[in-house]
């Protein structure tokens, strides 16, 4: 299990044994240091990358409209993740 952010800020609630499993040891990693995130984010990044983590793309959006897509994860109306296309020349300017 991949433990990232807090966007319901309502604590994570596990049911008995709900992590266990016969087999292979479990995990739970928490990603949180911002001061140094690429060893980090290196791990979700690899696992999306070899197939083993599926991400949901709920919203894509270009950048242009990042005001209605934060209302859109804000307002809890997007199942998945969000998507901003950045372009080249708005990547120059920040």
């Amino acid at each position: 299990m991949q433990s990232i952010g807090w966007a319901s800020g309502e604590a994570a609630v596990f049911p008995p044994c709900s992590t266990f499993a016969s087999g292979v040891a479990r995990t739970l990693s928490s990603f949180g240091d911002a001061s140094d995130p690429g060893p980090d984010l290196a791990t979700p990044v690899g696992l999306v990358a070899s197939g083993e983590l599926v991400v949901e793309i709920g919203l894509r959006e270009p950048w242009e409209r990042v005001a209605r897509a934060f209302a859109a994860l804000a307002g809890r109306r997007v199942a998945g993740k969000a998507v901003l296309d950045v372009a080249p020349a708005e990547i120059e300017r920040v």
